[in-house]
């Protein structure tokens, strides 16, 4: 058997074959004699059909028979004798099987690049500076507030104002005539939440309790009724209710309300705390990040096409899990896969290239993992989803998949680390903003 290699580019590769006539031959009497031994066709015993009839009968059959056992053995071989690995499925293109004569075929598809790896220590990376933010404490603990509040009615006799809550009858009409849907008693509204119909809010501001109005709007032109999208239609309103929302002091009792807090102070440091927390680990993911950047600027290589395609895959339906857990999808927040795909590209590029060269850097620095970090590991997943650590070591046992992503993630944190601690590090007030 002859092989030939071809580097059709840095990360495509074309193998030629020519299997000599001897063996083909061989194979096509070794598959003609097996469906010999079981061919039924009327007027003959099983097994006793003569060879010209089989041959007559079943030839495509044995050309596909043939092909897959020849393709098989000879393909599988050189990949393993020529240390190849295929990141693509492969494209198969053969010539005529014919008894007497040689056969033959190539494949051809994508493998990773072969990287140089280089000039990855002394990195020129800039870190931010954690500043404590007061601000950002407040606005938390005036969320923990309105999530205490409590809605009461308004007792003293005023009109309706952005904020409130209104209880409301409508019936909304099209062309004069009621609409399917468009009706509601007791419907309460916030008014400036913009959870109704753009306009609708504005016009009950300043309706008292008791008062009726008629509200004319137009739904938007994307709105998912069809016969209502961009249509003109009016409101008969009547407001019935006022409420507002009746915030608690901020006090120690407050405080006492979200755990161990005896004071406000306590409270309000825990919250300092756990922002300072948030913000040195966005932090170190940040400088993470421009690590890996700057490694990629270094290092100028193509890429294999399946490889991306797959990490674009990978960040589709990443997105689409977090868009169903907050029951949203592609249409409802007004894109598509096929969007998402080319914008998502310079992503999945960056993130495939990055890869690469973490690789390229832990095996030329003989980076590696012990068994005692992936166990580590697994018991902080474990920790961190609740669950027993024999329960949550046992899936990745069962799943090779999981453990291998598991190790390269491990592996990859590793190499990033060894990149920053053999970098040049300036602390900075502020990063530059991406563009």
């Amino acid at each position: 058997m002859l092989v030939n290699v071809e580097n059709v580019s840095p990360v495509k590769k074309k193998l030629s074959f020519e299997i000599p006539s001897e063996k083909v031959s061989r194979e096509i009497d070794k598959v003609y004699g097996q469906i010999q031994r079981n061919a039924a066709i009327k007027g003959f015993r099983k097994g006793k059909v003569p060879q010209p009839i089989i041959e007559k009968y079943y030839s495509d059959r044995m050309e596909s028979d043939v092909l897959k056992n020849l393709v098989n053995e000879t393909y599988t071989k050189a990949l393993v004798e020529k240390k190849i690995v295929p990141v693509s499925t492969p494209d198969f293109e053969s010539g005529d099987l014919k008894r007497g004569e040689s056969f033959s075929y190539t494949v051809t598809f994508e493998t990773a690049p072969e990287i140089e790896v280089k000039d990855y220590t002394g990195l020129q990376l800039e870190k931010r500076r954690f500043t404590p933010n007061q601000e950002v404490v407040d606005g938390r603990i005036k969320e923990l507030r309105e999530g205490m509040a409590q809605l009461k009615v308004v007792e003293e006799a005023r009109p309706a104002a952005k904020d409130d809550f209104v209880m409301i009858d409508f019936k909304g009409y099209l062309d004069g005539v009621p609409f399917e849907r468009g009706e509601a008693v007791d419907y309460l509204l916030q008014l400036g939440s913009n959870h109704f119909i753009p306009g609708f809010e504005d016009q009950v501001v300043g309706m008292a309790v008791g008062d009726n109005k008629e509200i004319a709007v137009t739904f938007p032109a994307e709105y998912g009724v069809p016969h209502l999208a961009g249509k003109p239609v009016t409101f008969e309103v009547t407001l019935k209710e006022i409420k507002a929302k009746d915030l608690p002091a901020l006090d120690d009792d407050f405080a006492r309300q979200f755990g161990p807090y005896e004071t406000m102070d306590q409270l309000t440091a825990k919250i300092s705390e756990v922002f300072e927390k948030e913000e040195l680990q966005k932090i170190e993911s940040e400088l993470k990040d421009a690590a890996v950047k700057a490694l990629i600027a270094r290092h100028e290589f193509e890429v294999p096409e399946a490889m991306v395609e797959k990490q674009q895959t990978s960040l589709i339906e990443n997105m689409r899990l977090n868009l169903k857990s907050r029951n949203l999808d592609f249409d409802k927040i007004g894109t598509s896969e096929e969007t998402i795909r080319a914008q998502s590209r310079d992503v999945a590029v960056s993130q495939v290239k990055g890869s690469l060269l973490l690789a390229a850097v832990a095996d030329k620095e003989e980076i590696k993992v012990e068994d005692a970090e992936v166990e580590g590991k697994i018991r902080d997943i474990a920790v961190e989803s609740n669950k027993d650590f024999e329960e949550i070591s046992a899936l990745y046992a069962a799943n090779p998949y999981a453990k291998d992503t598991l190790l390269m993630q491990l592996r990859e944190d590793k190499v990033i680390d060894f990149l920053i601690k053999n970098a040049t590090v300036a602390e900075v007030d502020t990063l530059p903003e991406k563009h």
